[in-house]
């Protein structure tokens, strides 16, 4: 078992200048799964990729979108999605003042290239 505070996890930023919280990882003893909270800044998005992963996410704040294909959903607090491994995706912050926060569950290892 880890305990830990949210302000003592280790944080990175993307090329996009989205924040990542690493809230679960393997410096936590997780060999399977990694959890961390993006934060994507008023108006900012992610890269628009696919990953030979899945992803699993939930919204804690913010108004946003997700791009999963051609199809556009949206994002508010509350709302779960599921992205497939491969599947063209991308995150935007719809907001001009306020950032767009989730919980997002990968496989471990997979962007520990983001890790400072």
């Amino acid at each position: 078992m880890k305990y830990k505070r949210y302000d003592e996890s280790s944080v990175s930023l993307t090329g996009s200048k989205n924040q990542v919280r690493w809230l679960i990882d393997a410096t936590d003893g997780s060999i399977n799964f990694e959890m961390r909270e993006i934060i994507i800044p008023p108006s900012g998005h992610s890269s628009d990729g696919a990953h030979p992963y899945e992803h699993g996410v939930f919204v804690l704040s913010g108004n946003g979108s997700v791009k999963i294909g051609s199809e556009s959903y949206q994002l508010i607090k509350g709302v779960s999605v599921y992205v497939a491994p491969d599947e063209q995706h991308q995150w935007v912050n719809n907001s001009k003042d306020e950032p767009l926060r989730f919980i997002c569950v990968i496989p471990a290892g997979f962007e520990d290239f983001l890790k400072d």
